[in-house]
């Protein structure tokens, strides 16, 4: 089974505010074989460049574009596809947008895999994957802390185990962050996980005097108060804090996650799938994990495609978990309608072949850049 094509569709909503929602604009990878079957995969990046980098014909030595590369392998050589993509982009790799734009390629070959095989993903992955992966709601705070309250009460009632909040207006208001926790804690009461993202807002400093004034509210974690590259920070931060300290969904190499995993000592590592070479590099990045005892939890802030293969690479785990967000954007909504079913805090997986996911093509055509 040989690739023919890949294929990128870059789909944008009309509008797109300058917020921490990267649900307003995708970049969806399409692989065709030669089988006539098809898998997706979802870049994280930012969705112009990342095209080009799929897109661009080929040039010197290394400096290809990843589908002039890939066309031609073996589908199922998704090791050797993911070598000869590093090679490949050696001048301008091997991180950033380079490595979030081979996620979407090795996220569609496991895919391809799975509905080679006639089997989910997750039963690649594992010899005993669960079926029903706990979720957590995963939105942006609203910007008072009467709106959180009624927010979390929504969320409540429909039945989440845990919910977070993230980004701005959280940051440059000490009071205001604390009403915006108390308010969601007060809402949802004592027994729902509660976690806060930071939106790497803070300094050491600032950090530890938010993680006094949260610590009364239970907090599950606090996520991404630093740089994500701030090393030293993150050792201070996770070796005083009471709250657990996650981080890691800006990263894209194994071994920028060995340096915050072994130097900055966070309790929870948060790859995205989308952004660190796919399950292929999520994969190695939770075995590093596993090494210094770090929860690993994807980071999936996207459309259904990341959801899937998050839910499926998380079934997986001795621990799962998976974001789950619920921004209202079609392209988060309704691009794809996935056979999964949230129930009881828990997404019930399907045995679809694949990630079992397909793309609604009247939300492809009404939101797609040419």
């Amino acid at each position: 089974m040989k690739i023919t094509e890949v294929e990128t569709l870059h789909l944008r909503l009309p509008v797109v505010q300058e917020v921490a929602d990267g649900t307003q604009d995708c970049l969806v990878v399409r692989v065709h074989t030669d089988a006539g079957l098809t898998g997706l995969g979802e870049v994280v990046s930012c969705s112009y460049v990342a095209r080009a980098v799929i897109d661009a014909p080929r040039s010197a030595p290394f400096r290809h574009g990843l589908a002039s590369i890939v066309k031609g392998m073996e589908a199922d050589d998704i090791d050797g596809i993911s070598r000869a993509m590093i090679e490949g982009t050696a001048w301008y790799g091997p991180g950033g947008v380079t490595r979030q734009a081979m996620s979407g390629i090795d996220m569609a070959l496991w895919d391809l895999r799975g509905k080679a095989m006639g089997v989910p993903v997750r039963a690649l992955l594992s010899e005993t994957p669960v079926d029903a992966v706990p979720c957590y709601a995963s939105v942006l705070w609203p910007q008072r802390p009467e709106l959180t309250a009624e927010s979390a009460r929504g969320f409540l009632e429909q039945g989440y185990r845990a919910v977070k909040y993230g980004w701005a207006p959280m940051g440059p208001d000490p009071d205001l962050d604390e009403a915006l926790v108390a308010a969601a804690r007060d809402a949802l009461g004592s027994e729902i996980d509660l976690m806060v993202d930071a939106g790497r807002a803070w300094d050491v400093e600032t950090a530890l005097e938010r993680v006094e004034r949260f610590q009364k509210y239970d907090v599950s974690w606090l996520e991404e108060p630093l740089s994500p590259y701030d090393t030293i920070g993150y050792r201070t931060l996770s070796e005083s804090s009471s709250i657990p300290i996650a981080a890691g969904e800006a990263l894209t190499l194994v071994e920028e996650y060995e340096n915050l995993l072994n130097g900055g000592r966070i309790q929870v590592v948060q790859p995205d799938l989308g952004r660190v070479g796919g399950i292929t590099g999520g994969t190695q990045i939770a075995a590093s994990a596993q090494d210094t005892g770090a929860w690993t939890v994807p980071h999936a802030f996207g459309t259904g495609i990341l959801l899937a293969a998050s839910a499926q690479w998380a079934a997986t785990f001795e621990k799962p978990m998976t974001e789950f967000t619920r921004a209202p954007s079609p392209l988060a909504q309704d691009l794809v309608p996935h056979r999964m079913r949230f129930q009881d805090g828990k997404l019930h997986l399907t045995d679809a072949p694949g990630l079992g996911v397909e793309l609604d093509t009247q939300v492809v055509e009404a939101y797609r850049v040419n």
